[in-house]
């Protein structure tokens, strides 16, 4: 699509793009009615830098509720006091969008800082924003990227923002953040994830919701819209969007929890619902500021990307046949999935081309499918054997070609539904071509992946316990460990193609964890081909709270995620275990729950336990950031208390500072293994 696109997208309802250009200037426009006739709840923002152009957004309302269309104007500036207006630009809102507008600006200068603002008569966006255009490719700057995920409004304040803004306040000019990735989770589509700022209800009433949630879910355009402009409301995520560029994708909750292409599943067997899947992609276009429709770079394979399109999709039964990569193909799946696409690079300077993908609408079903894992794991329905994973994931390419009716666990023989179906996928086929190609073209010393569910296993060793009964778990397949064929395939790309400095940034699990990615992280020997960082959430609850409302105190499993530390001098009730777990084992996990000495918990380490990991917190919420330059990479970890409770400009109360430092590796040499970081601050347990 090119750029008259955004006009005709605009005039058929599904998009509010203008075209706006630095040179020539237009005339200065002026305000034509008095102050106090409208206010912009939601703030402002930009999105997707280049060297000459950024988009910018905001949302405007009539305090008298009944003005449609709002006449603004888009006004962008070098100096904050807008004492010279480099573009000034006529815009329309109204009611077909929710009153948001997105304008594309053309024509500025490399790496330079802009500021920006838009007026509604005499009422003015205030704060202004500010936004940063992207360096030249060829230009040799360090770069500075902030990274964040899942942000329950419900679950908690948003204090990791204020904290990031805070820092940078204080930090000096060579400290400053370039922009802001996230990884998704950005709104929650159902209420119950969360009782510190409850939401009363969604426009529609809502969906039920099964599965133990309290609350609700998003049905409909409105809902989706509802949930955008509360969320958007609070003051920290403004200012935030308002400091900085936003490079944004999705992962699961801004349509339908665990959702695989248009298919949520609250219930163990899924339910399509493409209407609902259509209705979160718009929403999602109306409010997120991103570059959809720009031409790559030259040299570049053509992106996926593409702007919301009306779409009529209606709910219907998947037809069950899919294509060589698990995409259904009846119709309003079809269509559903195709109304927005937003995998799509970003190249800032010589030092980083950040790979952006859309995790969701074109997997496979689960490997294995809902209402089995209920059977064999219960309630925990993503929590699954390693053995079973491998060989359903793999289809009709197991055991070369010769895929198994059953698989065998102990004494039970589980059925194989997926012997006669493809690999499973994350990506898709044209996806994952892309995504390939891409990361090989690239002449960026780092090739970043702004990769929304994570890449490195979390394993549970239930067999190292009980060797007769215990299982090797893995702690969720709704990541990649879910589809290990294609991760392996992904992987071992990069080692095939001699593909150097390669990091994963990504979140989803509500934890601080980081370690080295391996071509077959089960090898004897692993080829590391680099290394995976992993965010906490802004204030959704983190993995280890959530294990521990699932395990009791006379639960079998408790000593794997808690114990209290009181009886053996510590100062904690319930210690975070959960970290042993997955950094030495269940049986030191067990060992130090029973002794409380982290001497005897060593002794019973397991060697070969989750070796890629280098660092993890389980309990963590925060924030990252990311600096790329042509000798390393430097990763912090900001760790924050639980947001519990309101702080105003205050920001987090920060726990702990965690970083790490990465070196350079060249073309055919094997990923350097991400070491342990430096913390300032308590190190969690057990690595104290």
């Amino acid at each position: 699509m090119d750029r008259r696109d955004f006009v005709a997208t605009f005039l058929r309802g599904a998009g509010c793009f203008a075209l706006a250009s630095a040179a020539p200037f237009p005339p200065r426009l002026h305000a034509s009615s008095a102050a106090g006739r409208h206010h912009f709840p939601q703030g402002l923002a930009s999105g997707d830098p280049t060297p000459s152009t950024v988009v910018l957004w905001t949302r405007v309302e009539s305090t008298s509720g009944s003005v449609d269309p709002v006449p603004l104007v888009l006004q962008v500036s070098p100096t904050e006091d807008f004492a010279r207006v480099i573009a000034e630009e006529r815009l329309i809102a109204t009611a077909a969008t929710d009153f948001t507008v997105r304008v594309l600006v053309e024509g500025l200068s490399p790496d330079t800082r802009y500021h920006y603002r838009f007026r509604a008569g005499a009422d003015v966006t205030n704060p202004p924003g500010r936004t940063r255009t992207a360096p030249l490719p060829s230009a040799d700057r360090p770069v500075r990227i902030a990274f964040a995920s899942c942000q329950s409004y419900e679950g908690g304040y948003y204090h990791a923002w204020r904290t990031l803004i805070n820092d940078e306040a204080a930090a000096g000019p060579d400290e400053q953040i370039d922009f802001v990735l996230h990884l998704g989770d950005f709104i929650y589509e159902a209420l119950g994830y969360g009782s510190v700022r409850p939401i009363a209800g969604l426009p529609s009433g809502g969906g039920e919701t099964p599965g133990g949630l309290a609350g609700v879910h998003a049905t409909t355009l409105e809902d989706y819209r509802f949930l955008y402009r509360t969320y958007l409301a609070d003051p920290d995520l403004r200012a935030a969007r308002a400091r900085w560029p936003f490079v944004t994708t999705w992962d699961d909750h801004e349509f339908s929890d665990d959702c695989w292409q248009s298919v949520s599943t609250y219930v163990p067997a899924g339910r399509p619902e493409q209407a609902r899947k259509v209705a979160a992609n718009r929403a999602w276009f109306e409010y997120i500021p991103a570059d959809l429709s720009a031409k790559p770079e030259p040299g570049a394979p053509p992106r996926p990307a593409h702007d919301f399109r009306i779409t009529e999709a209606q709910d219907a039964p998947l037809s069950g046949r899919v294509d060589d990569h698990g995409l259904d193909q009846e119709p309003n799946n079809l269509a559903a999935v195709a109304s927005l696409g937003i995998a799509r690079s970003i190249r800032w300077g010589r030092n980083v081309e950040l790979v952006v993908t859309d995790n969701r609408s074109f997997r496979s079903e689960h490997p294995v499918p809902g209402e089995l894992n209920v059977q064999i794991s219960g309630s925990a329905r993503y929590v699954t054997p390693v053995a079973l994973v491998r060989a359903l994931d793999a289809g009709r390419t197991a055991a070369g070609g010769n895929p198994p009716e059953s698989v065998s666990l102990g004494a039970r023989a589980v059925p194989n539904p997926r012997r006669n179906s493809p690999p499973g996928t994350i990506l898709g086929r044209e996806q994952k071509t892309w995504f390939k190609e891409t990361v090989r073209r690239s002449n960026a010393t780092w090739k970043i992946w702004g990769n929304s569910v994570p890449l490195l296993p979390l394993r549970l060793d239930l067999h190292h316990l009980d060797p007769e009964k215990g299982h090797e778990l893995a702690f969720t397949t709704d990541c990649w460990d879910g589809y290990p064929t294609e991760r392996g395939e992904l992987l071992r790309f990069l080692a095939e193609h001699r593909i150097p400095n390669f990091v994963s940034l990504t979140g989803d699990h509500h934890a601080h964890f980081a370690g080295s990615l391996a071509v077959d992280f089960d090898a004897e020997d692993p080829r590391w081909v680099g290394a995976e960082f992993a965010v906490a959430g802004i204030s959704s609850q983190s993995v280890w709270e959530g294990v521990l409302a699932y395990t009791p105190k006379d639960s079998p499993l408790r000593p794997l995620t808690a114990f209290d530390a009181r009886p053996f001098g510590g100062a904690e009730a319930a210690t975070a275990n959960l970290n042993t777990t997955f950094l030495w084992g269940a049986r030191a996990a067990v060992a130090a729950a029973r002794t409380g000495d982290l001497a005897a918990a060593a002794a019973e380490r397991n060697p070969r336990q989750n070796r890629h990991l280098a660092y993890c917190d389980t309990a963590g919420y925060g924030i990252g950031i990311a600096r790329f330059s042509a000798s390393d990479t430097r990763v912090d970890f900001i760790g924050i208390r639980p947001p519990l409770e309101p702080r105003g400009e205050a920001g987090g109360d920060v726990l702990r500072r965690v970083r790490f430092v990465l070196p350079l590796w060249r073309s055919g040499e094997e990923a350097p293994m991400l070491r342990a970081p430096e913390v300032d601050g308590p190190r969690p347990f057990p690595l104290t």
